[in-house]
C-alpha cells in the first residue's frame, strides 16, 4: 500500500503551458532562437524539450528523465514568442477599454481575441 504523499504525487496532473519572463539568455528549444533577458516566453511542462515525448503526469515526467535523459536538468518545452504564435499558446488580445493590443495566452473578462495576424 502506498503512503498517501506517494499516492498523490503519482496522480498529480502536469500544469500544461506557463507565461515567463526570461532571467537570463535562453534558448527556443523549437528554433534555437536566443530569448533574451525579460522577454516573455511560454513553456510546456508536459513535453520533454530533448524528444518531444508528451506526458500526463508528474511521475511520467520524473521517471521518463531519470531514465532517458539522466544527465539532463528536469524542465518542460521553452517557445520564443514566434513559435508560441505558431502552436497557438499565445494570442493577440485587446483590451476593451484603453484599446491596447499586446500577447497573451488566455482571454480575461475585459478583453477580446483579435486577429492572429497581428503579432509583435
Amino acid at each position: 500500500m502506498q503512503n498517501e504523499p506517494d499516492a498523490l504525487a503519482e496522480t498529480k496532473k502536469l500544469q500544461g503551458i506557463s507565461s515567463l519572463l526570461s532571467v537570463g539568455e535562453t534558448k527556443c528549444d523549437k528554433c534555437g532562437k536566443t530569448i533574451k533577458y525579460r522577454d516573455r516566453y511560454c513553456c510546456n511542462s508536459n513535453e520533454c524539450p530533448i524528444c518531444g515525448v508528451v506526458f500526463d503526469t508528474v511521475s511520467e515526467l520524473n521517471i521518463h528523465f531519470s531514465q532517458q535523459h539522466p544527465q539532463e536538468r528536469l524542465r518542460g518545452t521553452r517557445y520564443c514568442t514566434e513559435c508560441s504564435f505558431k502552436t497557438g499558446y499565445l494570442k493577440m488580445i485587446r483590451n476593451k477599454k484603453t484599446n491596447e493590443i499586446y500577447p497573451a495566452i488566455f482571454v480575461m473578462r475585459d478583453e477580446e481575441l483579435v486577429d492572429n495576424s497581428i503579432s509583435p
